[in-house]
């Protein structure tokens, strides 16, 4: 039992260390707007959860907005959204584009990563497929930290904008927190090992137009069609 107490205490302290570690690496790359300069490949939007309806969450819809700031401001002009299509009825990316083109982003600069699954994944395609070397990344703080940190380890040169506009309950607070403890942790296995994800795809040129990014049934779909 004493041994089991031992290599508890001894997992939590790595588990700490692991999170001063993603912190302290990803919040020295966040920045306010105005310390950002009109010279990023793209705004890159990792997706989180949509309702049945095809609305976003209040959290993506944060990030959106954070992303719809950024271009406005001129930082970049090609926006990535990245999220979870592995499901035909579930489909991140498609709300993402669908709710930036509809406040006026034109939806030939939105690119659409269908396989962005989680952080590791969004960060790592938004190089190998998109061919991004220097991005600024629009998402909550806490899940900056994380992302900028992946970034680093993988030699990609990652910035953050932090959206925190909305007021979220403490149990949500809470919830994310203790979910991000853990994620850190694999953040740091996944960099460790240099993972590679299961699914690449062919290399998507962000000189081109973002319509190519849409598969046949959004493009039957799309309302925003030229």
């Amino acid at each position: 039992m004493a041994y089991f107490f031992i290599l508890l205490t001894l997992l939590l302290i790595g588990l700490i260390i692991i999170n001063r570690v993603v912190y302290k690496t990803g919040s020295a790359r966040i920045y306010k707007l105005d310390s950002l300069t009109a010279s990023y490949d793209a705004i890159i939007v990792p997706g989180c959860q949509v309702y049945p309806d095809k609305t976003p969450s209040p959290m993506l819809k944060d990030r959106l907005d954070g992303a719809i700031e950024l271009y406005q401001a001129g930082i970049s002009d090609r926006i990535i959204v990245s999220g979870d299509h592995r499901k035909q009825k579930y489909d991140e990316p498609w709300v993402m584009r669908n709710y930036l083109a509809a406040a006026g982003i034109p939806p030939e600069v939105i690119f659409l990563d269908h396989s962005g699954i989680d952080t590791y994944n969004t960060v790592y395609r938004a190089h190998a497929i998109f061919g991004v070397k220097k991005g600024v990344m629009a998402t909550q703080r806490f899940h900056l930290e994380r992302a900028l940190y992946i970034a680093d380890r993988l030699k990609i040169d990652l910035y953050g904008y932090a959206t925190d506009f909305y007021d979220y309950q403490t149990r949500t607070r809470i919830k994310n927190s203790v979910r991000e403890f853990l994620a850190r942790a694999k953040a740091w296995y996944e960099t460790e090992i240099k993972a590679i994800p299961s699914y690449l795809g062919d290399p998507v040129d962000l000189a081109g137009s973002g319509y190519v990014t849409l598969d046949e049934e959004q493009r039957e779909l799309d309302p925003f069609k030229p």
